[in-house]
């Protein structure tokens, strides 16, 4: 749902809070845009999967059902396990917010579901224009990477598509998506509080006591 530079712009925001750092917080980060890899949409990638496989059957229900398969990894803090979590936690949190807040600002009235889908991409390609992430990772790194994801029951991930996934961070290809457009729904300022509320959030609802 958001885009890449968003998912990592969120991942550095808890990874500052968590005081993550060396592979742990490069395992966290990659695995903040994990579950979309296989999907292929914008990515080169060897093993192509569903969008509803990788994202657990893609529902507010997502983040609840990865966490039911893999509660003691989570527990643990394992970060490629976080990490994943953290990612269907974020889409989501701001899936809800969106289709939430176009209803009650009336934006959607006679609109189809693609028309909504288009504001929903233009505010959030928009926002992932104010980033410019990478994963920052070197080759030593692909091999490690790739065999920790794919710790992951529904994740096969090379160290070739972990390559592109970097190599298309560090071209930037959504700013031509964006030329001349303007926020229809949100505005940066609202977005960057709305994800520092789902953050919070989530480090209620997991990594609370009650999950330690």
């Amino acid at each position: 749902m958001p885009s890449w530079n968003v998912h990592l712009e969120a991942g550095q925001r808890l990874a500052n809070k968590l005081k993550l750092t060396g592979l742990e917080r490069k395992e966290f980060l990659f695995a903040c845009l994990l579950p979309d890899i296989n999907n292929g949409y914008i990515n080169k990638v060897k093993v192509t999967k569903q969008h509803e496989e990788t994202h657990y059957a893609f529902s507010q229900k997502s983040s609840l059902n990865f966490y039911a398969e893999n509660s003691e990894k989570i527990k643990k803090r394992d970060p490629i396990f976080l990490g994943y979590l953290f990612h269907l936690y974020t889409d989501g949190f701001f899936n809800y917010d969106f289709y939430r807040n176009i209803k009650r600002h009336k934006l959607g009235h006679n609109k189809t579901q693609e028309e909504k889908r288009a504001i929903k991409h233009n505010d959030f390609w928009l926002y992932d224009a104010e980033f410019n992430h990478t994963l920052g990772v070197k080759k030593a790194d692909l091999i490690h990477l790739a065999a920790r994801a794919n710790e992951v029951s529904v994740a096969e991930i090379s160290p070739e598509d972990i390559e592109d996934v970097e190599k298309i961070m560090r071209e930037g290809r959504l700013k031509d998506l964006i030329k001349g457009k303007k926020y229809q729904l949100y505005s940066k300022e609202r977005l960057d509080n709305l994800m520092d509320d789902m953050i919070e959030s989530f480090t209620n609802d997991y990594l609370g006591d009650d999950h330690a």
